[in-house]
């Protein structure tokens, strides 16, 4: 019998002759196609990706009425100073002017100058309780202030303001030191405009009084009062040679879609400001990027499978050899050769539902193709020329019947959709990939019975060469002592 080591020596080599077949056999030829199949099917997939995404622009553009993005309005100011605007769907085009006489403010009541460390307001209105009412839009709020027999004023005047902030009142109050030895009480409306003015006076006791803390008198000097007189605290401006009042410096009610921003007032005899309100070119422009940058990025996508390319190398003779030529992984497939024609055509060619006066082609808004097929705003100008003059012929060459969204949407259809071409294409690389998988098992199985085979036929082998060997070193010994002689 042949011994371990011979047997190691055979079980090696078996594996050896073994992998040699599964390199060269039907094995390889099996994984080879069926590598190619694992990298059309992640191509597939990827181009699903780029087609999705391109029908997302799409869908984007086809959007009708209030929703489409090409009714997108901008407001530019003349002076951003003082006004600026911004503008929905619904705003109309238009130029308007603008002259700011006055900003709405804060109703704003402050007490008089009071010494911090004085006690008069406790002398004056004596210890106990003191209520008074606080009203700002028709709302009114009682506050109970506590007042001790020698409370200083500066104690008094942070009780008022902690009750007043307590009451849930739309205001907001506070004590300011002044100078270093006075103080004042501070109340604040939390909106502006004369529908929201503060407006005090004493239920119990005279604390508002003796704090000069009154809503009905103009602060003046250490006089305490309102800051403001209730006029004066409505916007004041004239929009289109109308005087308009609003309580507010955003004012949404004067131009249908349009808010304006009050920013700053303007000196007698300045110079209007001027609204235009138009298509926002620059929210357009970004929507339309946005799919020209999807479909080059299909196109490319598309070619870069589709296509053959070649390296060549020129002799110093003149003459040009053709060196490596790599196919794409789709060449060979009829639809996805058509989709990048038919989509180049869907988008460089006329449509036939172009509004009256309106553009036909995207060249005519200054979008143009390069050789490789890619499109790009290459005319910035004609572009926002024709948002400006023609927004509506704009909208029809992208979401009319013919218009060049609709027409890609509908290019898309049959490949992304359930049951559509890129479905097919992946349900058959998937089967194709299934049945190699069936051939490899199906040819391991069968080399698995060769190397079983071939095992124990070098066994046998070796154990025969084994029995002459040992015939051999006995016919050797005899014919050493004679015997054979």
């Amino acid at each position: 019998m042949a011994d371990v080591s011979g047997l190691s020596d055979i079980t090696g080599l078996v594996a050896q002759l073994i992998s040699l077949d599964r390199q060269s056999g039907p094995i390889s030829v099996y994984k080879s196609e069926q590598n190619d199949l694992t990298l059309r099917s992640a191509t597939l997939t990827d181009l699903r990706t780029n087609l999705s995404a391109l029908n997302t622009q799409v869908q984007s553009l086809m959007q009708a009425g209030s929703l489409s993005p090409f009714q997108a309005k901008a407001v530019t100011s003349s002076n951003a100073g003082v006004a600026t605007a911004t503008a929905t769907m619904s705003a109309l085009g238009g130029t308007h002017t603008l002259f700011v006489t006055q900003l709405a403010k804060q109703g704003k009541v402050i007490s008089s100058q009071l010494a911090q460390t004085g006690s008069d307001v406790a002398a004056t209105v004596g210890a106990g309780t003191r209520t008074f009412s606080l009203t700002v839009a028709g709302v009114t709020k009682n506050v109970d202030v506590t007042v001790g027999a020698g409370d200083t004023n500066s104690t008094i005047l942070g009780n008022m303001a902690s009750a007043i902030n307590n009451a849930g009142a739309d205001v907001t109050a506070s004590v300011v030191t002044d100078t270093s030895s006075t103080a004042r009480l501070v109340i604040t409306g939390n909106k502006t405009g004369s529908a929201n003015a503060v407006t005090l006076s004493d239920v119990t006791g005279t604390l508002l009084a003796a704090t000069g803390t009154s809503s009905s008198l103009l602060a003046s000097g250490t006089t305490g009062g309102s800051l403001y007189a209730s006029a004066d605290l409505d916007a004041v401006f004239i929009l289109d040679g109308l005087n308009i009042t609003r309580g507010g410096n955003t004012v949404t009610d004067v131009l249908s879609g349009v808010t304006l921003s009050l920013l700053a007032t303007q000196a007698s005899g300045s110079t209007p400001v001027t609204l235009n309100v138009g298509p926002d070119q620059t929210a357009i422009k970004g929507k339309v990027q946005g799919f020209l940058d999807a479909y080059n990025t299909t196109i490319k996508y598309l070619k870069e499978r589709t296509g053959t390319t070649a390296t060549t190398t020129t002799s110093a003779s003149g003459q040009t050899q053709v060196g490596d030529v790599k196919r794409g992984i789709l060449e060979d497939q009829p639809a996805y050769l058509g989709l990048v024609m038919n989509l180049r055509a869907d988008v460089g060619g006329r449509i036939t539902t172009a509004a009256p006066g309106g553009p036909a082609s995207l060249w005519e808004i200054g979008i143009t193709a390069a050789s490789d097929g890619t499109l790009s705003i290459s005319d910035t100008t004609k572009f926002n020329d024709a948002l400006t003059k023609n927004p509506d012929g704009v909208t029809t060459l992208f979401n009319g019947a013919d218009g060049i969204a609709s027409r890609v949407s509908a290019r898309l259809a049959g490949f992304i959709h359930a049951g559509g071409t890129l479905d097919s294409s992946v349900d058959s690389v998937t089967s194709q990939i299934s049945n190699l998988n069936s051939l490899i098992s199906e040819q391991e199985d069968l080399l698995k019975i060769k190397q079983e085979m071939l095992t124990k036929q070098y066994t046998a082998l070796l154990d025969i060469i084994a029995q002459l060997n040992t015939q051999q070193d006995m016919l050797n010994s005899l014919n050493a002592i004679g015997i054979l002689a």
